[in-house]
């Protein structure tokens, strides 16, 4: 096997990434539809229009500020953001602990620990990650789902060059093309938001001066205002800049990691290389969480 497949890594990452990419998609769809209710109340607020002795879009625009209200009653009990967060940081730091085990880093270290202890410590620190857990149950995919796989064992017991070789492909490699990909991607989003504003806004100064000098007779500013508003309430929720930086130093520091990879000669300076480098990966997981916190 070149690297560890999805299916080959432990229950509780496979559940804890479900539940991650469960959560951010509801938490997503339902902010998106509170921000666009908003907006659609403001647009309707703005004029009146009769129908049958109706102010229909009066109705359009309570019956949108009741769907918002519905909506952000969900964010508040539901708490998707929580789920979101909480899953996320289970599934990465399983995921750092399974990649630890499989090549032999620190703290299963192949000298200091047999097959049986290592497997332990392992099994020991996954139930500790579980019982930190309150806004999500990690529901294995299928009674097949394992926490110590066959593949996990097998590449912890291959020599030291073949675990090298797997960790800088399937681990560190990966993991760097994944922060250069993500950061350039969320560095164009906040680009184009931060134009998009800017633009909204140059549009709000003028309709503010033709509604000043009577030229029109409908409120414009209040619905471009809504609408920008909206936009950076989506923007806060997607971080785009924040986590742009932050992959952005990950990518850097694995780089150094990277050009450090054939130094290691022995089980114990491999131990503490590994440790070093999912050290740098937990620390961009810490600032992801502490944006989305």
């Amino acid at each position: 096997m070149e690297t560890l497949a999805e299916d080959e890594f432990p229950a509780l990452f496979r559940a804890a990434d479900r539940s991650a990419v469960a959560g951010q998609r509801r938490l997503l769809a339902t902010t998106g539809l509170r921000l666009t209710c908003l907006v659609i109340a403001a647009t309707f607020g703005a004029f009146s229009l009769d129908i049958a002795k109706i102010d229909t879009a009066a109705v359009l625009a309570a019956a949108a500020l009741a769907a918002a209200l519905v909506t952000e009653v969900y964010l508040l009990t539901a708490m998707p953001d929580r789920q979101w967060s909480e899953a996320r940081a289970a599934a990465e730091s399983a995921k750092s602990l399974t990649w630890r085990y499989v090549v032999g880093g620190t703290p299963f270290g192949r000298r200091e620990h047999d097959e049986q202890s290592a497997d332990l410590l392992l099994l020991r620190r996954f139930t500790a990650i579980a019982r930190e857990l309150h806004n999500f149950a990690p529901i294995p995919l299928s009674d097949g789902d394992a926490q110590l796989t066959s593949a996990m064992r097998q590449l912890r017991a291959s020599s030291l060059e073949e675990r090298k070789r797997h960790y800088m492909s399937g681990r560190v490699d990966d993991q760097r093309a994944w922060y250069r990909a993500k950061a350039t991607a969320n560095e164009r989003r906040a680009s184009r938001w931060s134009v998009a504003l800017a633009a909204l806004e140059a549009l709000g100064l003028v309709t503010a001066v033709l509604n000043g000098a009577q030229v029109l007779n409908l409120d414009l500013p209040g619905i471009v205002g809504a609408i920008g508003a909206a936009g950076i309430a989506w923007m806060q929720t997607r971080q785009h800049r924040q986590l742009a930086t932050t992959y952005s130093v990950a990518a850097l520091e694995l780089g150094d990691i990277i050009s450090r990879a054939e130094w290691p000669s022995t089980e114990e300076e491999w131990a503490r290389f590994v440790e070093e480098a999912e050290d740098v990966i937990s620390r961009e997981h810490a600032a992801w969480w502490k944006a989305h916190s």
